[in-house]
């Protein structure tokens, strides 16, 4: 049977090399999202400041949740400062540092903030040996007002031995001697710049001398670091004071030292779990209906076979070993480039700041593998599902078929078409109006390849039924246009083989622009109604000093001045009977005279109740935790601590500042910095604002990095935090756009190029070249404004539902011009899609083209 495929494939390559491209692209994307996936799990960044510790303790930087994702903490989780000594007698171990790191600025000898390329810490000087690090020049510090530098940082600094440094932690600052200059460690230090203190005056800088960053082992003379943690892991396993502990060795150390690259893995699992489905969805959906449509084309042939006595099974077998050979081929070939497609992926995170630039990624093949087990198997359940009518019905009927397509459509089909019409339907609308929170946006966004599955069944009579409404306007051209409306008649299955790529690509592209369009329309309009202050106090650095609120408060004529922390908490709650714990960005604000500087348009209970154990929640939130005022509720704060929180207000505006909103104190204390994002400040009363703003200017002179900004200033700043997310939704299903797009014109063209018999006998019996032309000029427009009328009758559902989920407004932010350009774009596509393949057709002699095959 192979053989005889082999040969088929050798003779009809049009058709098998449309299905080629088709696998050999979704293989490919199928491929990347394996990678990011598989990166998320395993890669990782070697150690720079823990690069000569045998093995290192950090506080678990994750939440186990049961059935599920574990999602990363966004804050340090810190170690209590006891854990030394019982570290100190595990046996092997040599030496114990606790660790802790400061985040910091510094100036230049002019006092300007030096720009760094990385983040500075300060350290206590007894860490200096985890990297290590050796004194090129000078001294240790001995005393509170000294300090060592990294080399570079004294360069970057312009700073040398004897000089003072300016460095503050926030907006306070402090002068510090310099008295030794530190040579970076063997492993380099490309990720962050260090300064080194007595070890008393970084515990004073950390401002909880009870808690350590990490801590630090350096192993005896031979021992194994695995050996070694599981000692270590062993004897904290009964003194970890309610911290969940972890402990580090080799290429691990780097997750402790650099949160990011947890938080960075945990973001790409998430990613390429949920687009990777889609994805996979998606390229079935394609493969299949470039499939149907070449095994379509085939009918003629198919039925011969069943004329002479080919069983069903036959066929089956002649057609699965076909796609077998062209699905593995494709499948396979495509794999490789999949892992270019990742990198690029990679390198577009992180140009918008959701991945680290230096983010390796892991190029293990299981991906590969994966990807072409997957695309082989949904081609041939592909290949199965479009055969199987040619298959089964006797060869008489399907000799009748092959000359002329059957008239109506199979009922099973239309009732399945109908029913998952208005499966996606209710997920579209009914699931937000119902179901509000996270799973209502997924409702919405997973109907629309429901309503295209629905639609695609359906296709033949839609491409009747828009044969019919433009048959007047095809029928004023009296040749071409009767030869276009009989054509498209009569061939609605074929056509609509056509018509439902692109409009699925019409669709998505619909769907995309709303969504992100709706996101940053409303995060706009609520960032910027919100903010009422009279003006906001920011750092260009690493956060403002709590202190700096009391000091403002001093300021004659100052009113209110709100400081503002924020964070990332997750809500512990129970979606679909699994355990569930979902990230939401989180503020932390105080609640005097709250609504004299922040509106978040409150819709139930109060914000003036918001002190203690309480929390208030956006209704997206309050939405996906199925919560409501008064109710209770368990949330992990940014370093994972778990507390108990009474609901005590619903507000809107969630988009704009954050879904959950806490106490100040309480949010603040569990931040790896405990420094302040920004300060709202009001004046008294109008007629003092000007000597308000020139206290503050005058403060912003005398403070390190403080800027005084205008409230507008400010909710640009706020909208830019939700820009990241949708242009990291807009990268991933621009790829799929892509692939849909390529789908489109590989559909378009094998569906065009297969009729060059069929022009060669119409011009054997009169017509000329340019009527030719006319009528696939004429059928394409049947194509073409098919593919845009379902595209947006497919699109519309799913982004008023989307525009309800999240905004709680049916309407979504798309203007004219998107639904312009998109309509302009997929007429173009689909007339160049058609046009360039008829005219290469035309151009061999008809007599030739009648006698030759494929």
């Amino acid at each position: 049977m192979f053989d005889i495929a082999w040969s088929t494939i050798k003779n009809r390559k049009g058709g098998f090399i449309a299905a080629f491209i088709a696998l050999f692209c979704g293989s490919a994307v199928v491929t990347a999202c394996g990678v990011l996936f598989v990166s998320g799990l395993e890669s990782g960044v070697s150690p720079e400041r823990y690069a000569a510790a045998t093995v290192m303790v950090g506080g678990k930087q994750s939440k186990d949740v049961r059935e599920n994702f574990d999602p990363h903490y966004a804050e340090r989780v810190t170690l209590p400062a006891g854990l030394t000594g019982t570290v100190a007698k595990v046996p092997g171990v040599k030496t114990v540092v606790a660790d802790r790191s400061v985040e910091m600025s510094i100036a230049d000898t002019k006092g300007r903030t030096v720009a760094l390329d990385n983040p500075l810490y300060g350290h206590g000087w007894s860490s200096a040996p985890l990297a290590p690090f050796r004194l090129a020049e000078g001294r240790e510090p001995r005393s509170a007002q000294e300090a060592v530098l990294d080399g570079e940082l004294a360069r970057r600094s312009g700073l040398g031995l004897g000089d003072t440094a300016r460095i503050a932690t926030g907006t306070t600052p402090a002068s510090y001697k310099v008295v030794g200059i530190a040579s970076p460690p063997p492993s380099g230090l490309d990720r962050q710049s260090a300064a080194f203190f007595t070890d008393q005056r970084a515990a004073e800088l950390s401002q909880r001398p009870d808690r350590l960053t990490t801590i630090g082992v350096i192993g005896e003379p031979g021992t194994s670091a695995g050996d070694l943690a599981g000692r270590i892991d062993e004897a904290l396993s009964g003194a970890k004071d309610g911290t969940e502990v972890a402990v580090y060795t080799g290429t691990q150390i780097g997750d402790v030292e650099f949160l990011d690259m947890g938080q960075s893995r945990g973001f790409l699992i998430g990613l390429s779990a949920s687009f990777g489905g889609t994805a996979l969805a998606v390229v079935i959906f394609v493969v299949s209906s470039t499939l149907g449509l070449a095994i379509h084309q085939r009918r003629r042939e198919l039925a011969m076979l069943r004329a002479i006595a080919a069983t069903p099974r036959q066929i089956h077998s002649l057609i699965g070993s076909e796609i077998l050979l062209v699905a593995t081929v494709g499948a396979v070939l495509g794999a490789a480039p999949g892992f270019l497609v990742a990198g690029e992926l990679r390198d577009a995170f992180a140009k918008i700041g959701v991945l680290p630039p230096d983010f390796e990624l892991s190029l293990k093949p299981y991906p590969a593998i994966a990807s072409v087990i997957l695309c082989v198997l949904g081609a041939r359940l592909a290949g199965f599902i479009a055969a199987y009518r040619t298959a089964r019905i006797k060869p008489v009927e399907a000799l009748s078929e092959s000359q002329v397509e059957p008239p109506a459509l199979g009922r099973v089909r239309m009732n399945i078409g109908r029913g998952l019409i208005l499966l996606g339907l209710c997920a579209a609308i009914v699931t937000p109006m119902t179901i509000p929170g996270q799973l209502a946006i997924a409702g919405a966004a997973g109907s629309l390849l429901i309503l295209m599955v629905g639609m695609a069944l359906l296709g033949p009579k839609l491409v009747q039924l828009a044969t019919a409404v433009m048959s007047p306007v095809l029928r004023w051209s009296r040749v071409s246009g009767y030869l276009a409306a009989a054509n498209t008649n009569a061939n609605s299955r074929r056509l609509s083989s056509a018509v439902v790529p692109l409009a699925l690509g019409a669709a998505m592209a619909l769907m995309q622009l709303s969504t992100l369009s709706t996101v940053e329309a409303t995060a706009k309009q609520q960032a910027a109604t919100g903010v009422v202050s009279d003006y906001v106090l920011t750092s260009d650095a690493t956060g403002l000093s709590p202190q700096l609120t009391a000091s403002v408060r001093e300021v004659p004529e100052v009113g209110t001045a709100t400081p503002v922390v924020r964070s990332q908490v997750l809500i512990n709650h129970i979606e679909v009977d699994k355990p569930a714990a979902a990230p939401f960005a989180a503020q932390g604000v105080d609640a005097l005279d709250l609504g004299r500087t922040l509106d978040l348009d409150v819709q139930e209970g109060s914000l003036n109740e918001l002190r203690g154990d309480t929390v208030a929640l956006s209704w997206m939130a309050a939405g996906t935790a199925g919560l409501g005022v008064g109710d209770s509720t368990e949330i992990n704060l940014g370093d994972g601590t778990l507390k108990k929180f009474t609901v005590v207000a619903i507000y809107g505006n969630g988009l704009g500042f954050g879904d959950v909103t806490l106490p100040h104190d309480v949010l603040s204390r569990h931040t790896t910095n405990q420094l302040d994002t920004a300060l709202l400040v009001t004046a008294k009363n109008p007629g003092a604002r000007a000597q308000v703003q020139s206290a503050l200017d005058k403060l912003a002179k005398e403070t390190p990095t403080l800027q005084v900004q205008s409230p507008s200033d400010f909710a640009a700043v706020q909208q830019g935090q939700f820009a990241k997310q949708s242009w990291t939704n807009l990268i991933a299903n621009a790829l799929l756009l892509l692939y849909v797009l390529i789908a489109v014109v590989n559909t378009l063209v094998m569906a065009t190029t297969a009729r060059s018999r069929e022009f060669a006998m119409l011009r054997l019996i009169g017509t000329s070249k340019r009527q030719t032309r006319r009528m696939m000029f004429m059928e394409s427009w049947v194509v073409v404004v098919t593919a845009i009328v379902v595209g947006a009758i497919i699109a519309i559902p799913p982004t008023i539902g989307s525009s309800l989920a999240m905004t709680g407004q049916p309407v979504p932010a798309l203007t004219t011009l998107h639904w312009v350009g998109i309509a302009a774009f997929t007429a173009v596509l689909g007339w160049l899609s058609i046009s360039i393949p008829t005219r290469s057709a035309l151009r061999t002699r008809p007599i030739e083209a009648v006698y030759t095959g494929e």
